[in-house]
């Protein structure tokens, strides 16, 4: 093979493209480094060796507002191979690259490698190709990758963490100098903190499992931990110790934390239950034996990757906002946990056979009633209602932990729970209360209440461009309604319905009874008129 020697000019290409390289990305170690240091340079040879072997070194600068250096990804690409039979230098690309559009035997400045990297990047992305090597930097923000055969590599940052980022960037192994052959090459890139931010959520939810069915538990008070992390193992948590957190769940079934201030790009991040010490739980693995539960993602099982980890792109979420669902799954539940079920209950008022709107504010509650038919004087639950529309309550189911059946009773109530049933002044007819059944194989029910405005004086409504609907219509799960009538209406009751007598610009009934007390006046005699009820024509 003839000689390969380190002179400017024969070997003004790699001049030109370490040139371009430093003014790049700013700092190459072995152009900075004195002559007579080689601790960080490497070893300088002045004859070519085409069996030597090289090495990369990358240490991330230090950033002003990052938080740590420690676990970003960087990943390296072998992209050249290098051919020296010719007494030259000439790359060419490797297989895997070898349809992209660039030249690596021509890069003469910065705009050249910047321009290489990005096609040969996007390559990767493209058709997904895999990494020779991805390496997680320590807590001084350095990697090393060693034993590399000769030719030319790209260097690219997989998961920001809580760094910043730099741009892929290509280097030769090895290179010549002034002074020599570097085979072993230390880099510092240019970095700069990701100011593009976004939000991940994640609910964490409890499920047991029963007759093959999953169904939804209620907890009184449980703790649980989750954890972002940068890799599919769960070895690299996001920020550390500090990307674990708890999620409270207190009387109830869920509840959700936010992961703030998410560096958006097109990395993935990886959602894990942990324990406390934020050790990952692994998916549908069964934990413990007494009380024992599996993690499953998503809410539903046996759905598509419901046992591994989700996953979140941010760059793909719309508004730069990432969610997803965890779920804890029980086959024998611990104390405090119980079954429960569903209550929907629709509302609606009217005047004759009209849905009326009104701002009158209605509630409901819910009673349990025992096998003697005997129903609390407490409600388990006080509901406010949607006019003319519908409402979902969460009812514990029977027995403690809720797998026995149970009945509730369904009654209008005021705020405090106290059926209006008791209220004389309540000024409407109610209709469609009753009973629901629920079990573990029943856990929905419907009741639908009506309101009827009846023949009451003093009150003007305005019409709904609604429908009317049947009251009973909807009612299941054998519901036994019944119909109460609430007497003595009275038309100062408290409600802010307006009175038609003092509606809002309403004067001609005030000119007309106006004549007719004058009228009255002149024959001697004072006519009381009795207002009459208007109609909604």
């Amino acid at each position: 093979m003839k000689k390969i020697m380190h002179t400017m000019r024969k070997y003004g290409v790699f001049m030109a493209f370490l040139l371009a390289f430093t003014m790049v990305f700013g700092v190459v170690s072995n152009v900075q480094a004195e002559e007579d240091d080689t601790r960080d340079i490497g070893q300088v040879i002045d004859v070519y060796d085409p069996d030597k072997p090289g090495s990369i070194t990358v240490t991330l600068p230090d950033l002003e507002g990052a938080e740590s250096k420690r676990d970003v990804q960087i990943n390296l690409y072998k992209v050249g191979d290098l051919d020296v039979d010719n007494g030259y230098f000439n790359f060419t690309l490797t297989d895997a690259f070898k349809d992209v559009d660039v030249d690596l035997n021509d890069m003469s400045d910065a705009g050249d490698n910047e321009a290489t990297a990005k096609k040969l990047a996007d390559k990767v992305k493209e058709d997904s190709i895999e990494a020779l090597e991805s390496v997680w930097t320590d807590e001084a923000g350095k990697v090393t990758f060693a034993d590399l055969e000769q030719g030319m590599y790209m260097v690219s940052q997989g998961n920001t963490n809580a760094y910043g980022s730099f741009s892929a960037f290509v280097m030769p192994v090895p290179y010549a100098n002034e002074t020599g052959w570097v085979y072993d090459i230390t880099i510092a890139p240019k970095a700069s903190l990701v100011t593009t931010m976004g939000r991940i959520d994640v609910t964490k939810m409890v499920k047991g499992i029963y007759d093959g069915n999953l169904q939804d538990v209620h907890t009184e008070n449980a703790t649980y931990y989750i954890g972002l992390f940068l890799d599919e193992d769960g070895t690299r948590p996001y920020r550390g110790q500090g990307g674990i957190k708890a999620v409270n769940i207190i009387d109830g079934n869920s509840a959700t934390i936010s992961f703030e201030n998410v560096p958006i790009s097109d990395q993935p991040y990886y959602i894990f239950e942990t324990t406390q010490d934020g050790t990952p739980i692994e998916y549908m693995k069964q934990q413990g034996t007494e009380n024992g539960f599996y993690c499953m993602a998503g809410e539903v099982l046996d759905a598509e990757g419901h046992d591994a980890a989700p996953v979140i792109i941010m760059e793909n979420e719309p508004d730069g906002i990432g969610d997803a669902t965890i779920s804890n799954v029980y086959s024998d539940l611990p104390d405090g946990y119980y079954y429960t079920g569903d209550i929907t209950i629709t509302k609606s008022v009217r005047d004759g056979d009209d849905i009326i709107a009104t701002d009158y504010t209605f509630y409901a509650g819910i009673f349990a009633q025992d096998a003697q038919g005997n129903v609390s004087a407490n409600p388990t639950e006080i509901v406010k209602l949607n006019n003319n529309g519908s409402v979902t309550v969460e009812v514990p189911l029977g027995g403690t932990d809720g797998t026995e059946p149970i009945t509730y009773v369904v009654q209008e109530t005021n705020e405090n729970g106290v059926p209006v049933s008791q209220d004389s002044t309540f000024p409407y007819t109610v209709s469609g209360e009753g009973a629901v059944n629920l079990s573990m194989d029943q856990t929905e029910a419907t009741v639908n209440i009506v309101n009827s405005l009846g023949t009451a004086d003093g009150y003007y409504q305005e019409p709904s461009t609604q429908a009317p609907t049947d009251p009973n219509a909807g009612n299941n799960n054998n519901n036994n309604s019944t119909d109460r009538n609430s007497s003595n209406r009275n038309t100062s009751s408290g409600t802010n319905r307006s009175s038609r007598s003092s509606r809002t610009g309403d004067d001609n009934q005030i000119l007309l009874y106006g004549g007719l007390l004058a009228a009255a006046v002149i024959v001697g005699g004072v006519v009381v008129a009795r207002r009459r009820r208007r109609t909604n024509g």
